[in-house]
């Protein structure tokens, strides 16, 4: 049973390119003109948008796991979310 109509919200998404967009969404003042502005700047793509497949895909060292994690702390990708 529902007390309210889920069509009403709030909207949960299965996709991982809405689940990212609703978190970057989260760390935005939305509701003001900049973070209305900001948001609609901000594009999400799964998989690698047209320009850039063709381009050579580079490591940033700063960003790998093994660097940023401590040993032993869990960790989930937004693709295992989304299944």
């Amino acid at each position: 049973k529902h007390l309210t109509n889920p069509k009403k919200g709030p909207f949960h998404y299965r996709g991982p390119r809405k689940m990212f967009w609703r978190v970057v969404r989260g760390m935005l003042p939305y509701k003001t003109n900049n973070g209305m502005a900001a948001l609609n700047r901000l594009k999400v793509f799964e998989g690698i948008p047209p320009p850039f497949d063709k381009k050579k895909r580079v490591v940033c060292p700063q960003a790998l796991r093994v660097l940023r994690l401590a040993p032993g702390r869990k960790f989930c990708r937004l693709g295992d979310l989304a299944k």
